[in-house]
């Protein structure tokens, strides 16, 4: 018990002695904003608070840095935002198909699947389906930025998440 109030004592006395100069700090620049402030003449006022910004070290712009992105970096920025045209929606692919070529389970009993193309994927949700190697599958995208499986020629779908 002894121990743990030493230690309080010790921790409070510490954090005194750091917050003092910051206060201490902070106090004398208040002080000189203020005396700023009562300056009636304007440009007398405005190299006063200048004065007071070039004595603590302004940083530089951070607008001003070299940007390192390409034009079509920048061009594609949230273009997702953007209606797409019908052109555009004609050619984005919403649905694959697939066959498997390995499959095994987590721990929690959820699929890890390889496909002959080497894309692996792993199941997201609680979902029981059956599945072997050599199945068709079909990968469908579905709102959000989601991805369903499911076998050919039934309704059955798991969630999936793309790892490879």
């Amino acid at each position: 018990m002894k121990f743990i109030k030493k230690l309080t004592t010790c921790v409070a006395v510490s954090t005194i002695l750091l917050v003092q100069p910051v206060v201490a700090e902070e106090s004398e620049l208040v002080s000189k904003v203020q005396t700023c402030s009562k300056i009636s003449d304007s440009q007398a006022r405005l190299n006063c608070f200048d004065k007071l910004t070039d004595s603590r070290g302004v940083t530089e712009n951070i607008a001003d840095a070299p940007s390192s992105l390409t034009e079509e970096q920048i061009d594609d920025f949230a273009k997702d935002h953007v209606q797409k045209s019908k052109e555009d929606l004609a050619k984005e692919i919403n649905s694959i198909t697939l066959v498997i070529s390995k499959l095994t389970k987590s721990v929690r009993g959820q699929w890890k699947i390889t496909f002959e193309n080497g894309q692996r994927w792993q199941q997201q949700d609680a979902s029981r389906i059956k599945l072997k190697q050599g199945n068709r599958v079909i990968l469908t995208k579905g709102a959000l930025g989601s991805v369903y499986m499911q076998k050919e020629n039934t309704n059955k779908r798991i969630k999936v998440k793309r790892l490879k």
